[in-house]
């Protein structure tokens, strides 16, 4: 997880998102997820303009690329 939307005691403040990033193992390999909470609508339109899903399915498939290719270079 990570934030930057939190003040001590975990009390909210505004705007934004709290991120969310999980790794399980999964066969060989590692199942990836992520998501992201918004404190509301508004918030989540702005992070959508700002080009939100398009850089986290960049991010992902770049991460992906790179898992790949270390698993092919390690056998």
């Amino acid at each position: 997880m990570f934030a930057n939307a939190f003040t001590a005691g975990w009390i909210p403040q505004t705007p934004f998102m709290v991120g969310l990033f999980n790794f399980s193992p999964e066969g060989r390999g590692a199942r990836y997820r992520v998501g992201a909470r918004h404190w509301d609508e508004a918030a989540l339109k702005q992070h959508e303009e700002m080009g939100f899903t398009q850089g986290w399915g960049i991010c992902a498939a770049q991460l992906a690329e790179l898992a790949e290719a270390e698993a092919n270079a390690a056998r």
